[in-house]
């Protein structure tokens, strides 16, 4: 994965991160995509009252990204995600 290459359509869920303990969105398995990334999306979509935890959704386009400091992640389009 290159930093600011674009991925279309990845399926993803909700999961709580052991490292932070806060609920984030990770890519499901058999994609090419490693399932230990995070996907950066509206906090509206980690809201566990409204979608509870391992929710699936789908992301027409994400951006490979990274902090100065920090690990890679994924930026959703606009931040948003489709439940499916």
């Amino acid at each position: 994965m290159i930093v600011g290459d674009y991925i279309e359509n990845i399926e993803c869920e909700s999961f709580l991160d052991p490292e932070t303990g806060r609920v984030r969105i990770r890519p499901l398995p058999n994609q090419d995509v490693p399932t230990n990334l995070v996907i950066e999306c509206s906090r509206t979509f980690r809201d566990t009252a409204k979608y509870p935890l391992g929710t699936k959704f789908k992301t027409e386009n994400v951006k490979v990204c990274q902090k100065d400091v920090g690990r890679i992640y994924l930026r959703a389009q606009d931040q948003m995600l489709y439940k499916i």
